[in-house]
């Protein structure tokens, strides 16, 4: 009876927050739709857009989706189609991100207070270990049925926890020791997540901040049941199974039909799949994606038009990013956001008007061109040579960031403030002298404590034109203060199995968590680019692995300061300023530049595009995007 008690006063306080934020956020009187759900409701295939709609929709206006300073937001009007292209078969970047669709909402993807998306209101207790969640009284899947906390236990209790479907339970959902959250069911829209240590940045995990998206937490039960075995028999599934080659394996067949992913939104097999996006996968010609708008979805602007205000998205397929910047160019795209580069922006600014569309220069949403050395590959040689603090300044000091940011980014970057800049040759060769490296081999090079020539070998994978540049610059850079260093090419494939095998020496990649600070981003821990042994020793708790030195695991315990604190508090500030002075202290990678502006391309039809701000964030509030007529 206290347990009741308790709930019954939460659910009265939600309930509460709920009407207040309702009231708050009235759109208007009356809902608009587009014209194309208009003549579906008119025929009879559809209820009315106030049916559709939740009982408080998410309005969105200034400052909602993205800063309010990026652009001069206005409310839009419904129709087109925004055309994009990709280079991967059956998946286009822009869609990707278009398509994930936080539990919970931020203005952007740094700095900002989190607010309710998918869920109406959030509560979290005062040391941050139990959070209460409600979603949106009258949410709808896009095939019309209803959105309760029986998608929300069905997730947890028959996915997440079901090894058969789930080996790991996935670690945002886990507290800083590694336990699993718990879940409790309160109401029919009411539920509890609980850790057994403070998580406070478990609220990031759940917004645009970490490009997180609903279904790690929340799928369509009544859809997916029909291929789980504890709802439906093998019988039943029979056909389903023998349509994918499948014996017994329910498992596979779920995760055949399981198509919430925004990777997996994009695939044949998604079309019908019910989703809570803003746009939903129909079906489409071969070399061709196409989405069309939700007939549902949750959100409308302050005028009360039911977003997005774009119908269709779709996507041509060409055989490389050259043949897609030639469609740009052409102006057959009205929007591309990852694969377009500074490389091209002479070509771009040349031929802005003939094409229709403009070339905006925002930030990279990542720190490109970053130099990694692994600190654990498997040589004693070395990791004594790496490891040596030294050997990490002499780098830093060799490695010239101003020729980068000209020759490569053509002067639109700045350096890093995160790892002490400052190209000095001199002081390189003097700490490389002074560690032991001072003899040389007959080209030249420097000898190891081995006696042998130490070598860097930099592995690279086509991932963006620049990285090869900045690793080709970053070779010769070395060169000139003798460290022999190599660069050979291989497939993207290639490199991700070879990262994750502990057999890279060196790379250049990107990181997140120095552009993307105050988000919960871990790549600024060990992951597989910079000491994989290590990253599996603190995910395997010291079970596999190699166990890190305790520069290394105080750079754990900083992280577990992060993740324990709530997002835009004093004490989170404070735990990012702890990192921000520990990566400065250590040098575990090199960031040859800092902040980047990279190109955004859109058609000049396009309203509610943002002049200032990171590239990506722009991306995931494109339902705001809408034709100027």
């Amino acid at each position: 009876m206290i347990q009741e008690s308790k709930n019954s006063m939460l659910i009265v306080v939600l309930v509460a927050l709920t009407f207040a934020l309702g009231a708050g956020s009235a759109a208007a009187d009356t809902y608009q739709e587009s014209p194309m759900m208009a003549e579906r409701v008119a025929a009879g295939e559809l209820p009315t857009v106030e049916e559709r709609l939740p009982e408080f929709p998410f309005v969105v206006g200034p400052g909602t989706l993205l800063p309010e300073e990026s652009l001069d937001w206005q409310p839009g009007q419904h129709g087109g189609t925004l055309t994009g292209a990709h280079h991967q078969p059956n998946w286009n970047a822009e869609m990707h991100l278009g398509l994930v669709e936080p539990l919970l909402s931020s203005p952007g993807i740094g700095a900002g207070e989190i607010e309710p998306n998918l869920l109406e209101v959030y509560l979290a207790n005062d040391d941050n270990t139990v959070f209460t969640f409600r979603l949106r009284e009258g949410l709808r899947w896009s095939d019309g049925h209803p959105v309760t906390t029986e998608d929300i236990r069905f997730t947890y209790e028959d996915v997440l926890n079901n090894t058969e479907l789930t080996s790991v339970f996935p670690m945002n959902y886990r507290s800083p020791s590694g336990e699993p959250m718990e879940l409790e069911i309160i109401d029919e829209y009411t539920f509890r997540i609980s850790f057994d240590e403070p998580y406070g940045g478990f609220v990031n995990v759940l917004t645009t901040k970490h490009w997180s998206t609903y279904t790690t937490l929340l799928k369509p039960a009544h859809y997916l049941k029909d291929f789980h075995i504890d709802y439906t028999s093998l019988e039943d599934m029979r056909p389903y199974l023998d349509e994918e080659e499948l014996d017994d394996e329910w498992w596979q067949l779920f995760g055949a039909m399981d198509a919430g992913d925004p990777g997996q939104m994009q695939l044949d097999y998604a079309v019908d799949f019910p989703v809570l996006t803003a746009w939903m996968r129909v079906e489409s010609p071969s070399g061709m994606i196409i989405l069309e708008r939700n007939p549902y979805y949750h959100k409308v602007d302050i005028e009360g038009n039911q977003l997005p205000y774009i119908d269709r998205f779709q996507s041509y397929e060409t055989t490389d990013i050259e043949t897609m910047n030639m469609r740009v160019i052409a102006g057959e795209v009205d929007f591309l956001v990852d694969n377009a580069s500074m490389n091209y922006m002479p070509l771009y600014r040349e031929n802005e008007d003939r094409g229709g569309y403009r070339a905006i220069p925002l930030t990279m949403h990542r720190t490109s061109g970053t130099f990694f050395l692994n600190d654990t590959y498997d040589d004693p040689v070395w990791q004594e040579v790496t490891s040596d603090i030294r050997f990490r300044q002499a780098v830093n000091y060799a490695i010239d960031n101003q020729e980068i940011i000209d020759s490569v980014y053509f002067g639109f970057a700045q350096e890093s403030p995160w790892i002490p800049g400052g190209f000095d040759q001199e002081q390189a060769n003097a700490l490389l002298d002074e560690m032991g490296l001072d003899e040389r081999d007959s080209d030249g090079y420097r000898i190891g404590p081995d006696g042998e020539t130490f070598r860097i070998s930099i592995e690279m994978a086509p991932h963006r034109p620049d990285l090869v540049s900045v690793a080709e610059l970053v070779r010769a850079h070395l060169s000139e203060v003798g460290i022999n260093t190599e660069m050979r090419q291989i497939s993207i494939e290639l490199l991700g199995q070879r990262a994750t095998a502990n057999e890279l020496q060196a790379t250049v990649l990107w990181v997140h968590s120095t552009t993307w600070a105050r988000g919960l981003w871990d790549d600024y821990l060990p992951f597989a680019y910079w000491a994989p042994d290590w990253e599996l020793w603190n995910n395997t708790d010291g079970q596999s692995g190699t166990e890190p030195p305790e520069n290394i695991k105080e750079l754990y315990g900083i992280h577990e300061s992060i993740v324990a604190t709530i997002p835009e508090t004093e004490a989170n500030d404070a735990a990012w300023d702890a990192l921000a002075d520990w990566y400065y202290e250590n040098i575990p990678m090199f960031l040859t530049v800092g902040p980047i502006q990279d190109p955004v391309i859109v058609s000049q039809d396009l309203g509610n595009v943002p002049e200032t701000g990171i590239t990506n964030e722009f991306n995931l509030s494109i339902e705001q995007l809408f034709f100027v007529q």
